[in-house]
């Protein structure tokens, strides 16, 4: 079975550890985030806890918590959402036509590029 989609405040904690190069302890990501939208720590060390169970996040001990950090860079999670709705499409060959379509031309010339290299 696939990983679940990732809710809103899984999505917000994930922007914030992306966002810094080091791993980021509960507290230092209830701080961040509480400027965002208030939430309690416990919450936050929920959504930590749900994201590392799922195989987002990897940790290790930071004194008496735990400091996380995210499992794939944010362009490799975007790419494995992209790889995750191709593979769910009827029509691969149509679906991946649809998303050329969509691309600006500058994104295209990109495309072209990366699989030139690969």
């Amino acid at each position: 079975m696939g990983k679940l989609p990732m809710g809103e405040l899984e999505a917000s904690v994930m922007e914030i550890l992306w966002d810094h190069e080091d791993p980021l302890t509960p507290g230092q990501v209830h701080e961040l985030l509480s400027a965002q939208r208030p939430l309690t720590y416990n919450t936050v060390m929920t959504i930590l806890v749900r994201l590392w169970r799922k195989g987002r996040l990897e940790r290790r001990p930071a004194g008496r918590a735990f400091a996380y950090w995210p499992c794939l860079s944010r362009e490799e999670h975007a790419a494995a959402r992209m790889e995750e709705a191709l593979a769910a499409a009827a029509d691969r060959p149509g679906a991946l036509s649809h998303f050329v379509d969509v691309l600006t031309p500058a994104d295209q010339a990109r495309l072209r590029r990366a699989l030139e290299e690969h």
